[in-house]
């Protein structure tokens, strides 16, 4: 949003005018209104934790297997299918060594 100017003084001029609106109505309505939109927002996380939580449990099962192996656990991209655009866990196709491809004796 901070690369479109004219978006972020759209945004700027909407919560400026909610504050507004804020300081002149009642205090109820105020209340209700905070609620409706605290109540979207819950929803708009669940959803989120719900579209993300496959993701979640295969990046646990790797930790785990890391750990159990008895390695220092490092994630990465390809330890962990169906990622993209990961930016911040190492280079894909140079793939770290998985807990399982380790022989520990």
């Amino acid at each position: 949003m901070n690369g479109n100017k004219s978006l972020l003084l759209v945004f700027r001029i909407a919560v400026a005018g909610m504050v507004f609106w804020g300081t002149q109505s009642a205090v109820s309505i105020v209340w209700n209104m905070a609620d409706l939109f605290m109540g979207v927002m819950a929803i708009i996380n669940l959803i989120a934790i719900a579209l993300l939580g496959k993701y979640a449990f295969a990046a646990l099962e790797d930790y785990l297997a890391q750990k159990r192996a008895g390695i220092d656990p490092v994630f990465h991209v390809d330890n962990i299918p169906g990622l993209k655009n990961v930016e911040a866990w190492g280079t894909p196709g140079k793939k770290a060594q998985k807990a399982s491809d380790k022989n520990i004796a």
